[in-house]
This record gives structure tokens, C-alpha cells and sequence, in this order.
């Protein structure tokens, strides 16, 4: 009885364990419309556009790349957080390119002018500092909630 006892705390430990590794997609999904969008400035809008696209490298990043966390989450809980993982990176790209389009509008409203060289500098900067967060993270100096401010702080 003792031993059924064990068995049965071990299991569920093992389980939490694993669960406890398992990750799902959680990518902000961004708005296409913002409060304050017809008062941004030029440079504001080319900073928002730039934003945006780097959500769509990290997301397209993260669905080429298998982790650990992947694998479990296939054991665990396939089909379920596939189907998950799924959606929310389709949602997070049309969202993004929603918010593109968006904000493409509004600079030829206002006639802004844009450099494509300063916008990927920009663009390539931001997604060397996600990439140096992203490992940090991976490498335990970051917890979740410090990667995610750290990230969010970047991006936002």
C-alpha cells in the first residue's frame, strides 16, 4: 500500500516536472489600430513599422526552431498546444502585418519620407537585442518575467 502510495506521488511529480517544462507560443499579438495613430509623428511611424516587423522575424523564428519545451509539449499535450501554438502564430502575423499595412497608410497620408537603410539598421539592431535576451533567457541568467519585461520594454 505504502508503495502504491510512492508510486502514485512520484508520477504525479514526474508529471508536474514535465508540465513544468512545457511552453507554449506566446507571442503578443499587436493591435492594427492604436489610439493616437493620426498624431504620430514620421519617425514614430517608421519606429512602429519596424516594431511590428520584428515580431513577424521572432515569430517566423520561433516556428522554424524545435526546443525541448517543443517536444514535451508534443507528449503531453498533442495535439492540443500544437493546434494552439499554431494559431497564435498565425494570429500574430496578421496581426503584424495588419498593423503594417496600417501604419504604411498613414505615412503616405502624411507624406513621410523613409530611408530602407536606416529602417533595417534599425530593424537588424532590435533583432540582435531580442536574440542576446532570447539567449540570456535560455541560458538561466533571465527568469520568464525579466525576459518578458526586457523584451516588452524593447518592443513597446
Amino acid at each position: 500500500m505504502v508503495l502504491l502510495y510512492k508510486k502514485n506521488i512520484f508520477c504525479l511529480l514526474v508529471f508536474i516536472v514535465l508540465a513544468g517544462c512545457a511552453g507554449s507560443a506566446g507571442h503578443k499579438v499587436v493591435s492594427a489600430y492604436k489610439a493616437g495613430d493620426e498624431s504620430l509623428s514620421c519617425q514614430a511611424i517608421q519606429g512602429e513599422i519596424i516594431r511590428a516587423q520584428v515580431v513577424i522575424d521572432e515569430v517566423n523564428s520561433d516556428k522554424s526552431g524545435i526546443s525541448g519545451a517543443d517536444v514535451v509539449d508534443g507528449l503531453l499535450y498533442f495535439p492540443f498546444n500544437l493546434i494552439a501554438k499554431s494559431q497564435n502564430y498565425k494570429n500574430a502575423l496578421q496581426a503584424a502585418d495588419k498593423r503594417i499595412e496600417r501604419l504604411v497608410k498613414l505615412q503616405k497620408e502624411k507624406e513621410c519620407q523613409t530611408n530602407s537603410t536606416e529602417t533595417n539598421e534599425k530593424k537588424s539592431k532590435i533583432s540582435q537585442e531580442l536574440k542576446q535576451l532570447r539567449d540570456m533567457y535560455d541560458a538561466g541568467d533571465l527568469t520568464k518575467e525579466e525576459f518578458n519585461a526586457a523584451k516588452n520594454k524593447l518592443l513597446y
